[in-house]
Parts: C-alpha cells; structure tokens; sequence
C-alpha cells in the first residue's frame, strides 16, 4: 500500500540519519594538545627540593623538553605540563573531569628512555591544599614508548592510573583508599619513566595529547530513540493494515454475516422452545459460550433474556 511504502521510506531515512549520528558522537575526544588551549609548562622536582633540570621549548605544533634527570631524591622526575584549569579555559564546574574518557593516547617521542611516566594530579577534597603542589593527589602510569601509526608513541587504559604509594604514605594512609577523584582534574604531567639514566640529558618530544572515551549517555538515548522509531513504524503499519479497503470490507462482512444469524437465532428464539445449546448449533456457532457472546455483540442482551422478553 502507498501508506506503507511512504511510512517505509521514511523509516530508511531515518536510520541512516541515525547511523551517521551514532557513528559521528558515539565517541568523544578531547585534545590537550596542540591548539593553544591550554598552558604548557616545565617540570621538575627542584620545586620541591630536587636536582633535576628541564629546558622547554614551546611551539605551536609541538613542544619538546630537554631533562636532565639527577639523584637527590627517591623518584626524580622532569619534563612537560599542562596546565587544566588555564584562566581562558577553565571548565565551568571549576575542574577538568577525565572520568568520561577510557584512554590515552600520547604522540610522543624520547631520546634514550624507553619509558615515559604519565600523571594527572586531582583536587582531594580532604588532603589537597590550595597552591601545594605535593597535596594534590597524583594519579600515575608508566608507558614505554611505542611505534603508533609509524610514530612514536604511547597509549594508556584511564583504568592503568594508580595512587602511588609516597602519596599515600605522605597523607598517612596505610594503603589505597581507592578514591581517585578523576572529575576533578587539575594538571596533567608527562615526565622520565622508570629506568631513566640520571645524569645523562634525554629528550621528551610531544606532538599530541589526546584523550577519548566511549559517549555512553548519547549511546543510550540513541538506542531508546531507535526502539521508539521502529516502535512507532510498527504501530503504523499495523494500524494502516488494519484500516486498509480490503480489511475493512472483510470486517464489514463479517458483522452482516453475523447480524443475519443472530437475527435467525432471534427467530428460534421467539418462535421455538429449542435449546439455546440447539439453536447455537443452528446458527453455526462453535459452542453456547460462543453463541452468547455473538449475541450480546447484536441484540446487547444474552439469548435466554431476549427469549423471556419476547
């Protein structure tokens, strides 16, 4: 039917519309850098009583930073920041909130480490002191660098961050308390991994910081609107079925057929001292439940009612 056809083209359209959509923002992906929209900056332990030196040098499309990792302190670390809450663009809610992305993903290139460390470090709304570097809570991963499209590179689970230990040890906790305050991010640091050579300058290249993650809240209403548009198609072609010419003509057959042999069972009715089991039979009903039914549908009385009135 012409209705059909209408209603089934625009079912296609719309899912296509709805494939290209879901393809498009299933996923999102937030760039740290490069595009200018955040601070970059140096880091080093010597703002908290270590050795190590960094040089930094920012470009627009990448930013490389010469360390120099020295003892002095258990775990030396230098390289390069970003800073998330920049004045030009701090988030609304006051923090940067990773808890809506999976992984990582890092275009980066080293002189001789193998290894790079990775570290976001989070508000704690207990332990955290305004403007105290150490006080925030650190969340750290250790990567080695790998070859990612013929680029070097690395690509870390959000799930691979941990709380390390001299964090814990340093507020008094006895072990992780398994909190990690992801939607409240604040810096994010890429520093030497683990093994790094002290003394000996090496070099930390990045071209991109890039973070993804499934878009689950769109995912979901996306699939209620899917269940609902082919609910509704459904809804209409049943109804367009239903109120076509030829299932209309059908039913109006069927209700003359069925008002000319609840009239003859009328007749028996008045006219006879049949049975209503008997003249059910006459009129070609399936039983005398059925007969009474099809005679209330009629005559709005049952047949024993009908035969005292009359």
């Amino acid at each position: 039917m012409k209705k059909i056809a209408v209603a089934t083209a625009v079912l296609v359209a719309l899912f296509v519309a709805w494939i290209v959509l879901f393809a498009k923002f299933a996923t999102s992906e937030q760039i740290l850098f490069p595009g200018g929209a955040y601070q970059v900056y140096a880091v080093s332990d010597a703002n908290i009583g270590g050795f190590s030196t960094v040089e930094l040098s920012n470009e627009d499309s990448v930013v490389s930073a010469r360390v120099n990792i020295r003892s002095g302190m258990a775990y030396p670390y230098a390289g390069v920041g970003i800073n998330l809450l920049s004045v030009n663009n701090r988030p609304a809610s006051g923090f940067f909130d990773f808890s809506d992305f999976d992984s990582l993903v890092i275009d980066v290139e080293t002189g001789r480490m193998q290894r790079v460390g990775v570290k976001i470090l989070n508000d704690d709304p207990v332990y955290s002191k305004k403007n105290e570097y150490q006080s925030y809570r650190p969340m750290v991963a250790q990567a080695p660098v790998k070859v990612l499209n013929k680029k070097s590179g690395v690509v870390i689970s959000m799930l691979d961050f941990k709380v390390p230990e001299w964090w814990l040890a340093m507020q008094g906790l006895d072990k992780d308390d398994g909190l990690r305050y992801m939607n409240r991010g604040m810096f994010f640091e890429i520093t030497n991994g683990e093994g790094t050579m002290l003394g000996i300058p090496d070099e930390i290249v990045v071209r991109s910081i890039r973070l993804c993650g499934e878009n689950r809240t769109f995912k979901a209403l996306m699939c209620v609107l899917l269940v609902v548009i082919v609910l509704v198609y459904a809804g209409y072609v049943s109804l367009a079925v239903r109120n076509s010419e030829s299932r209309v003509a059908r039913r109006l057959k069927k209700r003359e057929e069925l008002k000319k042999r609840m009239e003859k069972a009328a007749k028996l009715l008045k006219e006879s001292d049949r049975s209503i089991a008997e003249i059910a039979i006459a009129v070609g009903a399936k039983n005398s439940g059925v007969f009474e039914k099809e005679f209330v549908c009629v005559y709005g009385i049952k047949p024993l009612e009908y035969r005292n009135k009359k």
